[in-house]
């Protein structure tokens, strides 16, 4: 496949990345365990890092190894990548929606910097661009994702005999 060389380049940007959120995700279990309403996030954080992983081992083992994978491989690949699919879609319109309207975003940072303690003052207009280039980012993240997903997919069916008992 002549798009083999961009997938593993993306594939390692997420698993980078996933690093990081599985980081997140172990500090947000906690939180969960004290409030119940944040278990649905963990566990599309949660998505998102078992299929970042499942998609390299899919690569690293079944594409350029050319060995032999569990069907269980296949699985947790479509079930979070569908699971990360949300993820990005909620992620992506959410930081859009936040660069077309910087003004709310703006209200957002003015009202947690106005119940920060005073040791936070003079660092609004620092907060505010941290937070303007975060969802950026995010939005970046966000479609790279959704194209890696595509691209996992379609190297599914592509490479189904990594699959089958040799």
């Amino acid at each position: 496949m002549k798009n083999l060389g961009f997938y593993r380049l993306l594939t390692y940007i997420l698993f980078a990345i996933a690093g990081f959120l599985a980081l997140m995700v172990l500090t947000m279990i906690l939180a969960a365990l004290a409030n119940p309403v944040l278990l649905f996030p963990v566990f599309i954080v949660a998505c998102v890092v078992l299929y970042t992983y499942s998609s390299w081992r899919f690569l690293y083992k079944g594409i350029d190894a050319h060995m032999y994978c569990k069907p269980s491989l296949r699985d947790m690949i479509k079930v979070n990548g569908y699971g990360t699919i949300a993820f990005a879609m909620l992620v992506g319109f959410q930081s859009l929606s936040m660069i077309m309207n910087p003004a709310m975003l703006n209200d957002i940072m003015e009202q947690a910097m106005a119940m920060q303690k005073p040791a936070a003052e003079g660092m609004e207009e620092m907060m505010i661009k941290i937070m303007h280039y975060l969802m950026r980012f995010l939005l970046a993240y966000s479609i790279l994702l959704l194209i890696h997903v595509v691209i996992s997919f379609r190297l599914l069916r592509e490479h189904a005999d990594a699959f089958q008992i040799p």
